[in-house]
């Protein structure tokens, strides 16, 4: 099989107190990638980085693993194949687990079924356990590192399922994984005429319980998701409380961060009205789910991907905007901004996938999917947030807003999940690491990429790709974990311009993948709901 060696970059600069110099490095590994999440990129010794993600190719799913130190030294490489037959099934979730491993879930691409599996690997990256659950959770989990949690051994997802009541369309779920990925239970629930979007996430919290988070709307009237249901499940796993919080009209792409004093802090975009612009938006409950604050920035565009704590009580938030570019802010322990940092050194579109804040040194380390998405940049930032190579201040305006908060009762059914060992396999690899700035400066002239619009959009979208001409190109369309949902052979170029139709696609994050006259290209696309 073709193999072909996608970019993994590490940059990292200034650790507050340490006085430690900045580093750049590009890191290759080989395994023909169409798309890659990085998932854990965390420091595990002074001045030594763990690496580890999923990625997907026309063959099959694979995780990536390595350590660095800071001289650019790699050890430790490995990847894995998911299993046989696993075209496209990327690993959409990952999770550091206490005993220093890595719990690993992907969707397979088995017809007519709705297979999950899940791996766990020791510290070294060796295959502990693998187990399947052929046909079980409905459309499952989001392409986020939230989807998972650990309390008292025990793993936990969040996700969906369909099977409920009519009026209710779909209900969450919550699925309890043993030590050895065995099913401890699956905890199902649903609110009256409510309809449950994707779950968003699941955390522990401070108090050994976990909270859960998904966007809901009336199955009545599924063109609005007016809704986020927060459930706390306390340390015996009953709900605490469970409420619904409106901030508008549609919301999504939520995040979810468990806070030191037992709350929550919420980060993702709503529209506040019916054919409005969409804003980021930052809402922070106590342990009772009581509203502390809620603010909204006034600059639309901007998506939060993740959150961390500072010791002061802000937050360090990452966000990005189209074109897509990393942006890293601080904010007080009220919301208010106070500063932003934006990667001004990229010539294609960079977005964050994660940050992370590591306690002992306060460096805060990002890692993002860049160009055809086939590449990953993981970022080291200095004392003032400010990334290597170049960077330049972010500012946006916010306003405090009021959420609306009621109660969202929920009756919980549990049942017990069939699972199967499956096969997993080592693939040995090499991997290697160069200068990452010098490498997006000094390499060849990036080709244009296309543009796309609208962006959300509830079907249609048309992408402005000049270079072709009126040649015929290949359309496909993958979703969040890599699975091929579209694929269009020849579609006419009228113009430079094309159209695709996802009007048949649920919400959700795209890929559409481009290719003809010896050119390919990749865009990114976000599809509503339709009214």
């Amino acid at each position: 099989m073709r193999r072909t060696l996608p970019l993994l970059l590490l940059l990292s600069v200034w650790i507050p107190g340490r006085g430690q110099s900045p580093f750049t490095y590009a890191l290759a590994q080989d395994t023909n990638v169409n798309l890659t999440r990085p998932r854990v990129f965390e420091r595990i010794g002074p001045d030594l980085y763990r690496v580890f993600g999923g990625s997907g190719n026309n063959d099959s799913s694979w995780t990536y693993s390595a350590e660095m130190d800071a001289s650019g030294e790699l050890t430790n490489m490995r990847t894995m194949r998911c299993g046989e037959n696993t075209t496209n099934a990327m690993p959409s979730n990952m999770l550091r687990t206490s005993d220093e491993g890595m719990l690993v879930a992907f969707a397979l691409p088995v017809v007519g079924t709705n297979a999950y599996s899940f791996v766990h690997t020791d510290a070294n990256g060796t295959v502990e356990w693998y187990r399947t659950y052929p046909d079980v959770y409905g459309q499952h989990m989001i392409d986020s590192d939230k989807g998972l949690a650990e309390k008292d051994g025990h793993y936990f997802t969040m996700g969906r399922v369909t099977a409920v009541p009519s009026n209710e369309g779909h209900a969450s779920t919550m699925v309890e994984l043993d030590a050895t990925g065995n099913c401890v239970a699956q905890r199902t629930w649903a609110g009256g005429d409510v309809w449950s979007g994707e779950g968003q996430g699941i955390v522990r919290t401070a108090d050994n319980g976990l909270l859960t988070v998904a966007v809901e709307h009336p199955y009545s009237s599924n063109s609005s998701w007016p809704y986020l249901s927060v459930q706390q499940w306390n340390a015996d796993l009953g709900i605490s409380w469970s409420n619904k919080y409106s901030l508008g009209y549609v919301h999504g792409l939520v995040r979810v961060l468990a806070t030191a004093d037992g709350g929550s802090l919420l980060t993702g975009y709503v529209f506040p009205s019916m054919g409005s612009q969409q804003y980021p938006f930052f809402l922070r409950l106590d342990a009772a789910g009581e509203v502390l604050w809620a603010r909204r920035s006034l600059t639309s565009g901007l998506i939060p991907q993740g959150a961390v704590e500072e010791p002061d009580g802000g937050f360090a938030i990452c966000l990005y905007k189209t074109p897509a570019a990393p942006i890293v802010a601080r904010l007080g322990s009220d919301g208010a901004f106070i500063s932003a940092q934006r990667a001004t050194g990229f010539t294609f579109p960079v977005i964050p996938w994660g940050l992370t804040r590591d306690a002992d040194t306060g460096e805060h380390l990002l890692r993002a999917t860049g160009g055809d998405q086939s590449s990953t940049y993981l970022f080291r930032l200095d004392e003032a947030l400010t990334f290597a190579c170049e960077s330049s201040p972010y500012s946006w305006a916010d306003t405090l807003v009021t959420p609306t908060v009621s109660a969202f009762p929920v009756a919980v059914t549990t049942a017990q999940l069939n699972s199967t060992d499956t096969a997993w396999t080592a693939n040995p690899a090499d991997f290697r690491t160069e200068n990452a700035c010098l490498s997006t400066s000094v390499a060849e002239v990036p080709a244009p990429q296309p543009d796309v619009w609208p962006v959300p959009t509830t079907g249609l979208v048309q992408v402005q790709w000049k270079e072709m001409g009126t040649h015929a190109v290949s359309c496909t369309v993958l979703d969040a974990t890599g699975r091929e949902v579209l694929y269009e052979r020849a579609v006419r170029v009228e113009g430079g311009s094309l159209r695709v139709d996802l009007s048949y696609l649920g919400a959700g994050a795209y890929m559409l993948r481009l290719q003809g006259a010896g050119a390919a290209r990749s865009v990114r696309v976000v599809k509503e709901r339709m009214p």
